[in-house]
């Protein structure tokens, strides 16, 4: 048997918008994208969606449409997907990474505070693999010292905290609709708000900074990050599926955490706050010689895997900010210790079985 790491759900009725959408005469930027951003800003309880072409360049257009540039600090985590915190360095800002929960892998909002300094200018949690932040601490802080929040939840679609779902609590909160997110445009993004203003100023940011009201004219420095509406069209007939796959992944992982009983393996663990979505179904190993192993018996019998994302300060590109890596011990850790394997809504019963026994049998 076979389990890859990522398959999405595109059938008949993704192919059907498509070809619909090709013979419409119009496929870039349009009707289908606002339909899209509609509806998603719906779902998530917010009133205003940008649609961008990836869920990296909703995080640029979201820190630029806030200001951020050179010289200014950005709080965020260093165990994550690197475009979390890419588009931080893009506007010469400096990343200031905090360590995780080793609960959650999120970060830690009890190290947070003492972090800030007067460059402090924003705040960029990630809701790691599908799992909320524990966000009341990070509010907190946040209208304390009057600092804009950022969410990234590229990967936590439909993800509740406290009952509420993600996407509402920072001022703008960021959305990826890659290949195998919890749903798919192939490529895309989306950033979203309640602040009319600032959508406004997204809206322009994404099409070259060029002003409705007068082509051609560009009152801010823009990019070229706009949706076509052949990705949107893909969103519209996927959003639906939403709730039906968070089910499925839901019910996925619960089996495993019954079937699976080795003290040598630590599971995804939802906390008493938060709705888990569970994008992976992401492992910890007792110890990392038990990790290597355990990938290779896996690998071995047709199941897919993949590292626990990046530690990112220890990337090339930012290992020259000179961080000081005792201060993220529990992060760099469970990297170390740490993988994860499919969770797709696709996978069969037979599927989880057999994963199950695989673990088991290490």
């Amino acid at each position: 048997m076979k389990i890859p790491i990522g398959k999405p759900d595109v059938g008949k009725d993704e192919i059907k918008a498509v070809m619909e959408t090709m013979k419409s005469g119009w496929v870039s930027q349009g009707e289908k994208v606002e339909r899209f951003e509609e509806s998603f800003a719906q779902y998530c309880g917010v009133k205003y969606g940008v649609a961008v072409s990836t869920g990296t360049a909703a995080l640029h257009t979201a820190l630029t449409a806030l200001n951020i540039g050179e010289g200014d600090e950005v709080i965020t985590t260093p165990l994550s997907c690197v475009a979390s915190t890419n588009p931080i360095v893009y506007l010469k800002a400096k990343p200031v990474f905090v360590d995780v929960d080793p609960a959650t892998l999120n970060i830690d909002a009890s190290l947070i505070e003492e972090k800030i300094t007067p460059e402090t200018k924003a705040i960029l949690p990630v809701h790691l693999f599908g799992h909320p932040v524990d966000f009341d601490p990070i509010l907190e802080i946040a209208e304390e010292h009057d600092l804009p929040i950022v969410e990234d939840a590229s990967q936590a679609h439909g993800a509740k905290y406290k009952g509420k779902k993600v996407g509402q609590f920072g001022q703008v909160s960021c959305f990826s609709f890659y290949a195998d997110k919890m749903i798919t445009t192939v490529e895309g993004g989306m950033a979203l708000t309640n602040d009319a203003k600032l959508a406004e100023k997204m809206r322009l940011l994404r099409s070259f900074g060029m002003s409705k009201q007068k082509k051609f004219y560009h009152p801010l420095l823009g990019y070229n990050y706009k949706m076509s509406d052949i990705h949107a069209a893909i969103g519209v007939i996927q959003l639906p599926k939403l709730d039906k796959y968070i089910q499925k992944r839901r019910k996925n992982i619960n089996y495993l955490k019954e079937q699976v009983e080795s003290p040598r393996l630590k599971l995804p663990n939802e906390q008493e706050y938060a709705f888990d979505v569970y994008y992976v179904c992401h492992i910890l190993a007792q110890k990392r010689s038990d990790r290597d192993k355990l990938v290779k018996h896996l690998e071995k019998n047709g199941i897919e895997t993949r590292p626990l994302l990046s530690f990112i300060p220890e990337q090339p590109p930012y290992a020259k900010l000179g961080c000081d890596l005792t201060e993220l011990t529990r992060a760099r850790e469970a990297h170390q210790k740490g993988f994860y394997v499919s969770n797709s809504p696709l996978l069969s019963e037979e599927h989880i079985r057999y994963l199950a026994h695989a673990l088991n049998e290490f």
